[in-house]
C-alpha cells in the first residue's frame, strides 16, 4: 500500500458493566496516530515520483520562466502618436523629449505646469527616488529651459478656489 496507513488498534472498550448495563465510558486507550508505510512498501514508487516532480519543476524553471522575463527586457516602443513634433516648438524640444521618454510618457510632462525651480526639484526627485541617471551641466540647463518655456507654471484666475464649494 502506498502512502500513510492507519495503524491497527483494538476496538474501544465499550460494553456492559458488571451489573449488566451498558457502560458509557471513554475508550480505555486512544487509537495510535497514523504510521508511515512499512520498509520497502511503496518506497521505490514514491522515490520515482519525487524525481519526476523535481525534473518537471526544473524544466519549468529553466524553459518557461525566462520566456516571461524576455518580454520585459525588450526595448520600450514609443506609441506612434507620441513624437516630439506633437509638443510645443522651442529650442531643445528633441533633447528634452528623448530624455524624458527614456523612462515615461511625455504626456505626463506636458500635463504639468511648473516654474523652472520646480522642474529642477522634480529632476532631483527623480534622480533620488527613481534612480534616474543624473543630468548635469549644459544638458540639464537645456532641458530646464525648454520645460519652463513650454510648460510654465499655471495659476488659477482669482486665486485659490475650494474644489468642494467653488468659492
Amino acid at each position: 500500500m502506498i502512502g500513510w496507513t492507519p495503524a491497527r488498534f483494538p476496538p474501544p472498550s465499550w460494553g456492559r458493566d458488571r451489573e449488566g448495563g451498558i457502560a458509557e465510558r471513554l475508550p480505555s486507550r486512544l487509537p495510535p496516530p497514523l504510521t508511515p508505510p512499512h520498509e520497502g512498501e511503496g518506497n521505490a514508487r514514491s522515490a520515482c515520483w519525487k524525481v519526476l516532480a523535481l525534473a518537471l519543476a526544473a524544466l519549468i524553471a529553466f524553459v518557461v520562466l525566462p520566456a516571461f522575463d524576455a518580454g520585459a527586457q525588450t526595448k520600450r516602443v514609443r506609441p506612434a502618436e507620441e513624437q516630439p513634433e506633437n509638443y510645443p516648438d522651442g529650442p531643445n524640444r528633441e533633447t528634452t523629449f528623448y530624455s524624458c521618454t527614456a523612462c515615461h510618457s511625455f504626456r505626463i510632462v506636458a500635463a504639468q505646469g511648473m516654474s523652472r525651480e520646480r522642474w529642477d526639484e522634480s529632476l532631483n526627485w527623480m534622480v533620488e527616488r527613481h534612480r534616474m541617471p543624473e543630468v548635469k551641466g549644459e544638458e540639464r540647463d537645456k532641458i530646464l529651459d525648454y520645460l519652463a518655456a513650454a510648460f510654465p507654471e499655471r495659476t488659477q484666475p482669482g486665486g485659490w478656489k475650494n474644489p468642494f464649494t467653488g468659492k
